[in-house]
């Protein structure tokens, strides 16, 4: 996910104190400040147990009264359960069920299936942006196009391979930003984006450098983190061939222009609280689940006794040789206290994203769940459509050429039609009753043909197949 240093906030005592004046680049924005918080707690829950562990001082702090080895033996057993990222996963795949359709021509086609320049598809692409999406509230895509020295047709341009292609940028590398004007919707007039390069260094090593690119309307510049002025730290400069800045915004719970708001939250909280509870309740049954034996009277060095089951002792009549353990109701409570935690997260997690109740309900009731569902889900779908018709549109500029139509399937419930489904339909279809090409679409929605099956080149084979045996060309549809 984000690839920098998770939050260094310089901006965030200006963001306290209201002033903000500054000329370096490196500024974090006041709004930026102030969504920090939320991207904090989608950090720790979406990047797994060891990045957590790694920030066991914020998330499982060290108690009063125990020792330093204590605590670290404390984080080295704890797990972080992957609730979270598990709903937005879900979330994402309900979204992005049927694959993405480019209406375009053939350039257009074979773009789709190398978006970024690294040999990611549209819908793979499409996916890591809902990820990250509905993880901090809304991402954006960046779209590029590389440099060339003079002027080329575009023919040239494709000779050479040069192509648009898009970058994908999580909503914490975007520091600040203006506008041109105060209306919410007024066009951006500069972003700033921060990212972390390596370089090489020495015969095998790197070094990491900080960078922002600063991008105005038709140009952008390149600072490094440095002691110098800004002026000074400016790596490298150039113009853009469009005169807009080209960075779309993808919203799941939008708040402003490049404000948002993490839509599972709340979940996250209760996942942190899940992952203290749970390490916790290791912790402790490591330590208190072995019984400890107890030696009354026993004269020798009691660490001398050997235990196990080769093993007897000899002890002088009067003398008792027993095990204690801890009382198994306390770990009890603590489970059930998890159990509560899982199930708060998971009936949560559902009925936010998918409209599913952990009740018994009528079969109307759970009609209107998943329609509240799909309305949710088409909501996310709706704009990931109009964020992936913008960046095509962008693209279609630099290349002075036109846009494809990005289109994607609303379908979300997993309904495939049965034999006697198909059984009814073919017979309607024998009568004339539907045509052949709603005949296919009908079944490619219902999960009997392929979705990658070209309907429109399987109507026309079925229309020859038929003249052949026929020996009679069929009337063509007007």
């Amino acid at each position: 996910m984000y690839p920098g240093p998770a939050f260094s906030n310089t901006a965030y005592s200006g963001y306290l104190s209201g002033s903000t004046a500054t000329d370096d680049p490196f500024y974090r924005d006041n709004d930026v400040a102030a969504m920090s918080d939320g991207w904090r707690i989608m950090e720790a829950v979406t990047n797994g147990s060891d990045w957590i562990r790694l920030n066991a001082p914020i998330y499982l702090p060290q108690e009063p009264r125990e020792d330093e080895e204590a605590w670290k033996a404390r984080i080295r057993r704890s797990v972080l359960s992957p609730f979270t990222i598990r709903i937005i996963e879900n979330a994402a795949g309900l979204v992005l069920r049927r694959p993405i359709r480019v209406l375009g021509d053939e350039y257009w086609q074979d773009f789709a299936r190398n978006v970024d320049g690294l040999g990611s598809s549209i819908n793979e692409y499409a996916r890591r942006a809902m990820i990250s999406t509905l993880t901090y509230g809304h991402s954006a895509i960046l779209v590029d196009y590389p440099n060339a020295p003079g002027a080329l047709t575009l023919a040239e341009e494709r000779a050479l391979s040069r192509r648009p292609y898009f970058n994908h940028i999580d909503a914490p590398q975007i520091w600040g930003w203006r506008q041109e004007n105060t209306l919410p919707s007024a066009p951006l007039s500069q972003v700033r984006i921060y990212q972390v390069i390596t370089r090489p260094a020495g015969k095998f090593g790197e070094d990491k450098i900080e960078q922002m690119t600063v991008i105005y309307p038709g140009r952008f510049e390149t600072y490094e983190r440095g002691e110098g002025t800004p002026e000074e730290n400016v790596v490298t400069s150039g113009t853009l061939s469009i005169e807009e800045i080209p960075l779309v915004p993808i919203y799941a719970s939008r708040e402003g222009m490049l404000l948002s708001k993490p839509p599972l939250q709340d979940i996250a909280s209760l996942n942190i609280t899940h992952y203290q509870r749970q390490a916790d309740l290791i912790h402790a049954l490591h330590i208190a689940a072995m019984p400890t034996l107890v030696l009354e009277g026993w004269d020798e060095d009691a660490s001398s006794a050997s235990v196990g089951p080769n093993y007897g002792i000899s002890m002088e009549p009067g003398h008792k040789a027993y095990y204690i353990q801890s009382d198994a109701s306390s770990f009890a409570s603590q489970s059930a206290e998890i159990e509560q935690l899982e199930q708060q997260m998971a009936t949560l997690g559902v009925t936010k994203l998918l409209g599913q109740k952990f009740v018994g309900e009528s079969a109307d009731a759970k009609r209107v769940d998943q329609a509240q569902a799909n309305s949710v889900l088409a909501i996310l779908s709706l704009e990931l459509e109009s964020a992936l018709n913008e960046a095509f549109a962008l693209a279609a500029a630099y290349l002075g050429v036109e846009a494809p139509r990005i289109v994607l399937d609303r379908e979300f419930d997993f309904y495939r039609l049965i034999g006697q489904d198909v059984a009814v339909l073919n017979e309607i279809n024998a009568r004339g009753g539907l045509s052949d090409e709603t005949f296919l679409r009908v079944l490619q929605r219902g999960e009997v043909l392929p979705d990658n099956l070209d309907v429109g080149e399987e109507v026309s084979l079925i229309q020859r197949l038929r003249e052949e045996r026929n020996g009679t060309p069929e009337p063509r549809p007007e």
